[in-house]
């Protein structure tokens, strides 16, 4: 009861003042050395290492009377310190986001330690909700494990049963389908016992596949807080595993609704353009090469994001720009199957896949972004 009081309106007793704790790194010892004013006195960063495992429950206080200081957690910047203004750190959030007894803390700008303050406080209102890591720009990272990886496991795990039921019950469909020579060959027989019949059992099984592939992927986007299509709307909130696998099956159904609807809608807009022929060898080029790029997309970003995938990288410049490469490439290959495959005037070709191609690319671009 006799504890002096620091931080903003003092109101947090003091637990621990870090005045005596500072460190600079020396260039000669490869290593962190405690700070001595004759020896540091240019030195822009000072760090302290904090004891987070020990002092759960309490608050780290940062404040820097100069302009042009930024803070440091573990080597990683979080933002820039405004002057006279106080950052409070949460210790427990601290503790759950980085999962270590300890981290190192940095102050880097002014050389002069004295306008320099780090308090560990604990807060005198036991009624006031705790302060965690504020909207204000303190985002310590790594980010603190979500239900999304355990989710992220079952589902690959469910997708990988899926698939290799396919490969096993049909494997020339199986073969013909992720065959990336065929994809690129525009030599097509159209009587193919896959692309004469583009919606009977086989094929539906593997439209479905596509289906689950893509609805991965939505997933993926989602755990990193991208919302296509503004999807909040029809989807439930909450991570628990339930809530996560009620939101996937909900994607797979509109996402296979979808993939039927593009054939009957090609089916439509090749009658009025009198291309009745091209239409189920065009609708098979699309899942062939579908089911291919979602495969090794989703894949690739299944082990990057669960593990290795940057911190603050761009994900809207890294994720939308292959698939939108991606449908241009599907779009010239459809171009020049369906050239080849009959005799038709360019300008009803080009108009017909512009239609039901490009067209849908673009609206899909612009309510996605």
């Amino acid at each position: 009861m006799f504890a002096g009081t620091v931080g903003p309106n003092g109101e947090y007793y003091l637990v621990h003042d870090y005045h005596d704790d500072w460190r600079v790194y020396s260039d000669r010892a490869k290593a962190y050395v405690p700070y001595i004013s004759e020896q540091h006195v240019n030195y822009p960063a000072h760090t302290v290492f904090c004891d987070i495992e020990s002092n759960r429950g309490y608050n780290l206080l940062i404040q820097v009377q100069k302009e042009d200081n930024f803070l440091f957690i573990n080597g990683s910047l979080r933002q820039k310190i405004p002057a006279n203004s106080w950052i409070v750190l949460n210790v427990d959030s601290l503790y759950k986001v980085y999962r270590q007894p300890q981290i190192f803390i940095t102050l880097y700008g002014s050389p002069d330690i004295a306008y320099k303050k780090l308090y560990m406080g604990y807060k005198r209102q036991l009624n006031q909700k705790p302060i965690i890591l504020a909207e204000s720009g303190i985002k310590a990272q790594p980010r603190a494990p979500t239900p999304y990886k355990n989710y992220f496991v079952l589902v690959s795990v469910f997708i990988l049963i899926i698939f290799t039921y396919l490969s096993n019950s049909y494997v020339r469909a199986f073969d013909r389908y992720y065959n990336l020579q065929d994809l690129f060959k525009t030599l097509v027989r159209d009587q193919s016992f896959l692309i004469n019949r583009p919606l009977n059992r086989m094929n539906i099984l593997f439209i479905s596949m596509l289906a689950m592939l893509i609805s991965f992927f939505y997933m993926l986007l989602q755990s990193k807080g991208i919302n296509v299509f503004g999807s909040k709307t029809f989807l439930q909130e909450g991570e628990t595993f339930g809530v996560l696998a009620s939101n996937y099956f909900r994607i797979c159904l509109i996402v296979f609704i979808a993939l039927i609807f593009k054939y009957f809608f090609i089916s439509l807009i090749g009658q009025l353009f009198n291309l009745e022929k091209v239409v189920d060898l065009h609708y098979f080029k699309i899942i062939q090469s579908s089911i291919i790029f979602y495969s090794a997309l989703v894949l690739v970003l299944l082990v990057m994001f669960l593990e290795y995938f940057p911190i603050d990288l761009n994900w809207s410049a890294y994720l939308y720009t292959p698939v939108i490469l991606f449908y241009l490439v599907r779009f010239f290959i459809v171009y020049f199957t369906i050239n080849r495959s009959v005799t038709i005037p360019s300008l009803y070709l080009i108009s017909y896949l512009c239609i039901v191609e490009l067209l849908p690319i673009v609206l899909g671009i612009r309510f996605a972004i």
